[in-house]
Formats: C-alpha cells, sequence, structure tokens
C-alpha cells in the first residue's frame, strides 16, 4: 500500500478514520475541516464517497454515523481504539492507540513509520501481566516517565495489547500518526469497504 501523499486522492485512510470517529457525534463540515486540517472540498469529497458507502447521513446540524457507519467503527474499535491524548513529550501534544492482539512486529520499524507518518517521535510499549513495559527489555514504563504510565492507566488495557504513543508538532499529525502505525499493523483486517475508499 503505498502510504504517500500524492495529488489524488487528496485524503489518507488515516484520514477516513478520524472523520469516522469525529462523526460519532454530528459535526459540520467546517469542523471536519478544522479537525483534519484538510480544505473543505477535500472533506466534500471524503464525506460524499462515506455517503455514498451509507456510512453517514447529512442532516441539519451536520454530518454523522448512520447505523452501518456505528457498526464499521465498532468492527475497527475491536482492532484498536481510538486515539486518546496523553501527557506531552518533549513539549509536543502525544497520543496513544491501543493495538488489541498484535502480530509480530519490530519496535524501530513502527517507530520510523510513525516518524514518516509526520510525527517527532514515537513509543512503542507492551502491556503484560498489569505493567506497561518496553517490549525490547521488559522494563516498567513506570521507572522512566511515570506521568506517562499513569496517564495509561485510563485506558481498556488487556494482556498482551501493544501501546503506540506519537508526539508531533500539532495534533492532528499526532494522531494520524498513531493510527497509520496501528494501520501497519492491522490494516489488512480493516472493513473492506473502508480500504476501498483509498483507491
Amino acid at each position: 500500500m503505498d502510504w504517500k501523499r500524492g495529488a489524488y486522492p487528496e485524503f489518507e485512510i488515516e484520514d477516513i478514520l478520524v472523520t469516522l470517529f469525529l462523526l460519532k457525534t454530528p459535526k459540520g463540515r467546517k469542523q471536519i475541516s478544522e479537525e483534519l486540517n484538510l480544505g473543505e472540498g477535500t472533506i466534500r469529497t471524503l464525506l460524499k464517497k462515506l455517503a455514498a458507502l451509507n456510512l453517514i447521513k447529512s442532516q441539519q446540524k451536520g454530518h454523522s454515523l448512520s447505523e452501518k457507519g456505528f457498526k464499521v467503527v465498532e468492527a475497527i474499535l475491536d482492532l484498536f481504539s481510538e486515539p486518546v491524548e496523553v501527557c506531552s513529550i518533549e513539549d509536543f501534544l502525544a497520543y496513544a492507540i491501543v493495538v488489541k492482539d498484535p502480530p509480530q512486529f519490530k519496535s524501530i520499524e513502527l517507530r520510523d513509520e510513525a516518524i514518516r507518518f509526520f510525527a517527532r517521535g514515537a513509543m512503542i510499549l507492551r502491556y503484560l501481566n498489569g505493567e506497561v513495559i518496553f517490549p525490547e527489555d521488559n522494563r516498567p514504563l513506570k521507572e522512566t516517565l511515570p506521568e506517562i504510565a499513569e496517564d495509561l492507566e485510563k485506558l481498556p488495557l488487556e494482556d498482551g495489547d501493544l501501546i503506540v504513543i506519537t508526539w508531533a508538532e500539532n495534533r492532528i499529525d499526532a494522531v494520524k500518526s498513531a493510527i497509520h502505525v496501528a494501520l501497519v499493523l492491522k490494516g489488512e483486517q480493516i472493513p473492506v469497504e473502508i480500504r476501498k475508499l483509498e483507491e
């Protein structure tokens, strides 16, 4: 799959997922455009494609998920969580995402993917035996970064989960780079209609 920004389409699968997460509550096009830092024309195209798949409905108060859209979001959330803000890292906004039942991975490759996707940095962690650890050496996160370890306690973690934390110059780059890493791990399991939208 080619993740590079091309002239067309003007949005990525990461933008689609952020939009679906946003539309759990009604939002106007302008609001979505600001959240994703994409032009209103691009958002119009994206929303049109989601509507054509019956994933969203449009009303006076804005766009929101349809019943089918909620089911698709539930299917995505079975694979990985929505990004959640955690305390800042190196003065950058940071977001964490929990990947359920992750396949084999190399932390360094996942970090590189995040940085290639506009993150300033990334941390790959595991939740094992009730503790968040660095997978390379099983060192507990709380020993080096207790504030982040405390923040992660808010997440619904289960044994074996992978936690991706990314940080970036702005909120949307942090959010999308975290989603990007989750997609590298679970992309083939994303509902097929979402994957088709990117073609």
